[in-house]
């Protein structure tokens, strides 16, 4: 694998660098758009990040330089930040700053990025970018400037690309696009920044019901008459399951997960509207409405055996089901705390 150095910075054309430094930021989990209007004096990218109902938002100007970046450009940069009431001006250069640049930076909450550490940052979040980008022909594959576009799937107005990561479902080895409004699935091995890949699925975020996590495997859940479980096994765990939590805040609205244990084929899943036993090998389920559920109970096992939880479902008749589980009373109290508030 290629790495990222500074020369292969310099050789690449403004718009490229532009769109690179664009990209760089969204794998670091950034929604980040390249501006139409940098060449009279404004600015290349902007970038925003929203958690939780907080928003924050702040404006890049890229300089591929050779020289050192003086006071005179961090001054003229620092005032947008006054301009255009945002969170602060970040300012990246693929040379270095003078020592009187560093000193006004700090004045105005103006953050530097280096050469040397823009070099060190494309090696950890874009690896595998460096190379898809031919320098000699002026071709490039990074994402356009308005990021509309993936693969044929047209993105949705305030739509941004947050990752793409490699995962396995199945025996399917696909590229798994995370955008702050939906998760696409791309068959092929060249990740976003390949054009040899179409669309494999697309499941919208307000679709998702949740994450479970194992060693190996992430299972996401998601649909909404029937619960889908889509095993999937990542080449990074921890950055999907990062990219995941990002999306919590928005799937947290509908219906999600509040408790699943896995038995081999078998799941046990608690919903804040819904109780269900799934069995993966051959796609059957039972499953009981919180509003329905009227009593639990747990009765132990017995040496060498397994506690029973019992629930009570409302109906013509109350309907009793046994679940064997471990941690019956975890179980038990999850369940009588989702009837409480459904």
């Amino acid at each position: 694998m290629a790495e990222w150095t500074l020369d292969h910075l310099l050789s690449t054309t403004p718009d490229d660098f532009e769109n690179l430094v664009a990209y760089l930021f969204k794998q670091m989990g950034y929604g980040a758009s390249v501006t139409q209007y940098s060449r009279d004096g404004g600015i290349d990218i902007e970038l925003s990040l929203e958690h939780f109902g907080l928003s924050h938002r702040w404006l890049v100007q890229v300089k591929r330089y050779a020289d050192a970046v003086g006071v005179k450009e961090v001054r003229e940069y620092s005032s947008l930040r006054y301009r255009d009431t945002v969170d602060g001006v970040i300012i990246v250069t693929t040379s270095d700053f003078t020592k009187d640049a560093e000193g006004e930076a700090a004045k105005h909450n103006v953050k530097l990025i280096g050469g040397a550490l823009l070099v060190e940052m494309l090696n950890h979040y874009c690896p595998d970018a460096q190379s898809q980008v031919s320098s000699a022909a002026g071709d490039t594959n990074l994402p356009d400037k308005n990021n509309s576009v993936i693969d044929g799937a047209i993105l949705k107005s305030g739509e941004n690309v947050l990752a793409s990561e490699s995962v396995v479902i199945g025996r399917n080895r696909l590229a798994m696009v995370v955008t702050n409004k939906n998760i696409f699935f791309k068959k092929g091995t060249g990740g976003m920044l390949s054009n040899k890949s179409e669309i494999f699925r697309r499941i919208g975020v307000n679709e998702i019901i949740g994450v479970h996590a194992e060693a190996k495997r992430i299972f996401l859940l998601t649909g909404s008459k029937d619960i889908e479980i889509i095993g999937i096994q990542p080449k990074n765990r921890e950055k999907v399951l990062d990219l995941l939590r990002r999306l919590r805040a928005d799937y947290l609205k509908g219906e999600h997960l509040l408790r699943l244990t896995r038995t081999g084929a078998q799941f046990l899943i608690l919903t804040n509207k819904r109780l269900a036993i799934i069995n993966m090998r051959d796609d059957s389920r039972e499953e009981i409405k919180v509003k329905g559920i009227i009593g639990s109970r747990v009765v132990n096992g017995g040496l060498f055996k397994k506690a029973k939880l019992i629930v009570s479902e409302s109906g013509d008749n109350v309907q009793k089901r046994e679940i064997e589980v471990d941690d019956a009373g975890a179980w038990q109290k999850a369940i009588e705390d989702a009837v409480r508030v459904s």
